[in-house]
């Protein structure tokens, strides 16, 4: 596939083997003409986006409860939902407390 046959050039066989079985690259018919470069990264960037967001985000799923919490990007590619939500939940907790001690 486009990104491959690039793979394959600077030396990445098996990244670019791995990339194509898990992704069946094989079994589709995309032009890699017409797919921008950045693609690929452009489109992790966004599921990461979109995770850190179902992370702060209320049970209900409805809103954002508080200030909004960046989490860091390894616990974003290692942990899962319900694992980032107790993160933000400590976060905010920690903030909660430490603006109550400058209040008092």
């Amino acid at each position: 596939m486009w990104r491959n046959s690039k793979m394959r050039l600077t030396g990445l066989l098996h990244s670019a083997f791995t990339l194509g079985f898990e992704a069946g690259l094989n079994k589709v018919t995309i032009d890699g003409n017409h797919v921008p470069p950045g693609a690929l990264v452009s489109f992790v960037q966004k599921g990461l986006e979109y995770l850190e967001l179902e992370a702060n985000i209320n049970e209900d799923g409805m809103d954002v409860e508080g200030d909004f919490s960046q989490l860091q990007l390894v616990d974003l590619i290692t942990k899962d939902v319900d694992e980032l939500r107790e993160i933000v939940k400590k976060k905010r907790k920690k903030e909660n407390e430490k603006e109550k001690k400058e209040k008092a």
